[in-house]
């Protein structure tokens, strides 16, 4: 999704500024961690609701650029249909494949053993695929295929950072497990993070933009915070 223009703010490291400044973007991210929250209620817009999420945490908390409120509700709207029949697919494709998986389990011997593993392995990998799904969406203006292609393309071409923002996903789940209060605030805490990662690759499969435009993104990834 290409940003509209917006007022340039002076770029700061990621860790420089005052306690108020660190205070306020935490209250920011604790507010779009709520409103993710409430946004996927209706659980078939987890999918248009994650896809907001980043964007708006990337963009506003990160970025610094925009309107937290205003950012988020862009990029639910934009991509609303997109990201609802991504995630109804993804998420049928995987509930199955655990199903098959616990089917197996119930097989016993090499046999069940061996299907065991291999829907894991599957279950995994389109996991994985869907962790740059959303990411891609909310940076791209893409058919549905041409997002499934590119998200397939950086889980294997990248694998080390597939696993790494798996592993992120899988923290941030297990402590929510055990203590779900945590959902109010660990998975903004949890995508802060995976935008670490996230970040530096989307860049690589960003086409140049048109001279003017505002890349506010490029500010986010070492080496690459020159104005454009």
């Amino acid at each position: 999704m290409k940003a509209a223009p917006a007022k340039k703010r002076p770029k700061k490291r990621l860790f420089e500024g005052g306690l108020h400044i660190w205070m306020e973007k935490l209250f920011d991210a604790v507010s779009l961690n709520l409103l993710w929250l409430l946004c996927s209620l209706p659980l078939i817009t987890i999918g248009a609701s994650t896809t907001a999420f980043y964007y708006a945490m990337t963009k506003v908390i990160r970025g610094e650029r925009g309107h937290l409120f205003a950012e988020f509700w862009r990029s639910f709207r934009l991509n609303l249909v997109k990201a609802t029949l991504i995630w109804i697919a993804f998420a049928a494709i995987v509930f199955l494949l655990l199903v098959n998986r616990n089917i197996s389990a119930d097989i016993g011997g090499y046999v069940g053993l061996f299907f065991l593993c291999l829907y894991t392995v599957i279950a995994v990998l389109f996991l994985g695929v869907l962790t740059y799904g959303f990411p891609v969406l909310s940076r791209f203006h893409m058919t549905i295929p041409q997002v499934i292609k590119l998200s397939v393309y950086m889980c294997f071409r990248y694998l080390p950072s597939t696993l790494g923002l798996l592993a992120i996903c899988a923290g941030a789940a297990v402590a929510i497990f055990f203590l779900p209060f945590f959902i109010l605030c660990v998975p903004a805490g949890a995508l802060f993070c995976f935008s670490q990662l996230m970040e530096p690759l989307l860049v690589r499969h960003t086409p140049v933009d048109a001279e003017g435009e505002d890349r506010w993104y490029l500010s986010l990834v070492p080496g690459e915070e020159k104005d454009t």
